[in-house]
């Protein structure tokens, strides 16, 4: 993949990490959750934020966009990583303060329009996959449309630090009709009931 090119939705721009978001980046990723649900370094420094701008938002096959407001506002990040022969994983997450507006769930539909555009990033499948305590990112998969596709664990290794999880996992293909999606599976059980029908937030 090439570098990500600039998005945008109604409310957010989607461009390529610059140096102005190492400030915001490095307060973002003091948040206890961000912390525990990525593999990120922690303590999370200034230096850290740097290399992430400057290289690993760089790497080869990867296209990651720092999430911002149309007036400027960080948000957070979200990025499609290719896995070879039209796939490739989705990851994402937002700051702290920016959270219970909907921003997220904008931004990925501008990610996922982009990843099935020929002219774009052009893959047939896009995979997510998050611990089973990640509710909220889960609930963002199905609400764009990603079919679950089962429970595992899985071995991580990223930025110096390893980790075994049990994870959910969800696939969205170029076909799929994108509307929110009726999950079963068990990280619902640990919210309102075991079902959990997500909807698109305004």
């Amino acid at each position: 993949m090439s570098e990500a090119p600039t998005l945008t939705t109604p409310r957010l721009r989607l461009r390529p990490p610059e140096d102005r978001d190492i400030d915001p980046i490095v307060e973002a990723c003091q948040d206890p959750g961000i912390q525990r649900f990525t593999l990120l370094p922690s303590p999370f420094t200034r230096a850290d934020a740097e290399k992430f701008v400057r290289e690993i938002s760089r790497a080869e096959g990867s296209r990651v966009w720092t999430i911002e407001l149309l007036d400027g506002g960080f948000v957070g990040v979200t990025g499609l990583h290719s896995r070879g022969e039209g796939v490739a994983s989705l990851g994402y997450w937002c700051a702290a303060w920016q959270r219970g507006r909907g921003y997220l769930g904008e931004a990925l539909r501008a990610v996922l329009d982009h990843a099935f555009d020929p002219d774009g990033a052009d893959v047939r499948r896009v995979e997510w996959m998050a611990r089973t305590d990640n509710v909220v990112s889960a609930r963002l998969a199905a609400s764009a449309g990603f079919r679950f596709t089962g429970t595992r664990f899985e071995d991580f290794s990223q930025y110096g630090r390893e980790a075994v999880a049990e994870v959910h996992s969800a696939v969205l293909r170029v076909d799929d009709d994108r509307s929110p999606q009726r999950w079963r599976c068990s990280i619902w059980k640990t919210t309102e009931a075991s079902e959990f029908s997500a909807r698109r937030r305004a």
